[in-house]
């Protein structure tokens, strides 16, 4: 009875190890995509117990905005990626929400709740993946959608940053590719003088 006792509990053992272990990311790059929306500086993947962070810091010209990427791991498990971005707003506008769409080849895409990071007192909403077409041309795959809105924080003002993170999982293959679309909205305010200075140009040439 000792024996099977230990028996079982070693296979129970060697199951939760065996689903607690994600794959280890052993090639990467990722980059805006060069037609000057964003211009991301250099990008770093960290290991953070188990899973990774991936960090870089840019500055967003003009909408929409694209980066892209690749993922190499060693296994087919799921590695567990927190994308991290500091995004200056040299834009012509302060923005008071930022959306991110990210896609990916692989039906195994998920976009986890847990690694959210937004502008202090920001308020997010995600839209899970589905089939379609990833941002800027990549290629069919699976969307989804990571919204912020300013809920009661301030602004990303033109010159400030807002730092923008979201967390991935993914599994099923050894080779990912991914990309994203970033649109910031403006404060109702500057839409509303936007409209204005438009209609006031009509009527210029009336």
């Amino acid at each position: 009875m000792g024996r099977c006792s230990g028996a079982i509990l070693c296979v129970l053992l060697l199951l939760l190890a065996t689903t607690t272990v994600n794959a280890s990311i052993i090639n990467w790059n990722c980059a805006d995509d060069g037609d000057g929306g964003i211009v991301m500086g250099p990008a770093t993947l960290t290991p953070v117990g188990g899973e990774y962070d991936l960090t870089m810091s840019g500055v967003q010209h003009f909408l929409p905005a694209h980066m892209a990427g690749d993922f190499t791991t060693d296994s087919a498990l799921d590695p567990t990626v927190r994308i991290l971005q500091g995004v200056e707003n040299d834009t012509t506008f302060a923005w008071t929400d930022y959306h991110i769409a990210i896609g990916m080849n692989n039906s195994s895409l998920s976009i986890l709740s847990t690694g959210i990071v937004a502008p202090s007192g920001w308020t997010w909403s995600i839209v899970a993946p589905v089939a379609g077409q990833m941002p800027n041309g990549a290629g069919p795959g699976y969307v989804g959608m990571i919204n912020y809105y300013i809920g009661t924080g301030a602004p990303v003002a033109i010159g400030d940053e807002g730092t923008f993170g979201f967390k991935i999982s993914f599994s099923g293959s050894t080779s990912f590719s991914f990309s994203t679309e970033q649109i910031p909205t403006p404060e109702p305010t500057t839409i509303l003088l936007l409209g204005l200075g438009a209609i006031s140009v009509i009527r210029r040439r009336r």
